[in-house]
């Protein structure tokens, strides 16, 4: 079965134009579904930490250390690529680290393997054949070699750590080689960030978000990302900033977010993009945290 599928599928990456040598050498290796893929697939842990203890794990000391650090050290470029897309440059540096430390670990699953793997067999096989093909592409294209072709286990790679699907949107070749090498190049990886931030509606003259006081009597079915309104509005309902001012902002839209074991936040439009890198409002406070 995993054979005829197999065939199957370099049929279809032939007609989308994909050379013969590139998806061979690809599959050279992937002789069946990968075990660790689908038992992480199967397996996602479903535990529930706090907000706070999840940003002191994630958005740890010593990673925001490191942060400012690998900022000082790329700082002109960073500035110069954050500058030309109109986003934070310490954003794109809390991307780059929350996803791979900066580099330092970006996974070791071979993405085509891994998205086969989820392609023949996992609860959403459209999307990942997707996916697939679209990796395939980024190889034939020479984007990156085989050997360097790995990430997490459902196929996102690269310092960004990038589906294909975001490689093919976001990515940019920044130092002008002909290649999108998120993986080595870091003017590549920055503008990838900066363009990612941008494409999805990051404003540079706007504030992420701001913890907030919430009056006695607030209505808590009004909390959550759903729940959108004019910031004015929530000052009218006697929402303030820590220290009791009136909200600032008052012109934009809002929600009002309260994580589990955390503060509230009022959350700006800014804050919605972070929410399309990882839909999680603990990632989304960790990133804006670091």
């Amino acid at each position: 079965k995993w054979r005829h599928w197999v065939s199957d599928v370099r049929r279809e990456a032939l007609d989308q134009g994909i050379s013969p040598e590139t998806f061979d050498r690809a599959f050279r290796t992937v002789r069946e579904p990968s075990r660790r893929v689908r038992g992480l697939s199967r397996h996602q842990p479903e535990h529930r930490l706090t907000f706070n203890k999840y940003v002191r794990t994630r958005a740890s000391k010593y990673r925001i250390l490191m942060g400012k650090r690998n900022y000082k050290r790329n700082r002109t470029l960073i500035n110069q690529i954050a500058k030309e897309y109109n986003v934070d440059p310490c954003f794109i540096v809390s991307f780059w680290g929350m996803e791979t430390s900066y580099g330092t670990y970006m996974g070791n699953f071979p993405v085509i393997k891994s998205l086969a793997t989820l392609a023949y067999e996992s609860k959403r096989k459209p999307f990942f054949r997707k996916q697939l093909f679209l990796a395939l592409h980024i190889l034939d294209e020479g984007h990156v070699n085989l050997k360097d072709y790995k990430g997490e286990w459902a196929g996102a790679s690269g310092q960004p750590q990038f589906l294909p699907s975001s490689f093919k949107r976001f990515a940019v070749d920044y130092d002008g080689d002909g290649r999108k090498d998120i993986w080595k190049s870091k003017p590549d990886v920055f503008a990838s960030i900066a363009n990612y931030m941008k494409q999805n509606g990051w404003n540079g003259l706007d504030p992420w978000a701001i913890r907030v006081r919430l009056p006695r009597k607030f209505d808590d079915k009004l909390e959550g990302k759903r729940t959108v309104k004019q910031v004015s509005e929530w000052n009218d309902m006697g929402i303030r900033t820590l220290d009791g001012k009136p909200l600032p902002y008052q012109n934009l839209k809002g929600s009002i977010i309260k994580p589990y074991g955390g503060p509230a936040f009022l959350a700006y439009p800014n804050y919605k993009m972070i929410l399309r890198y990882n839909n999680s409002i603990y990632y989304a406070g960790a990133i804006g945290y670091m």
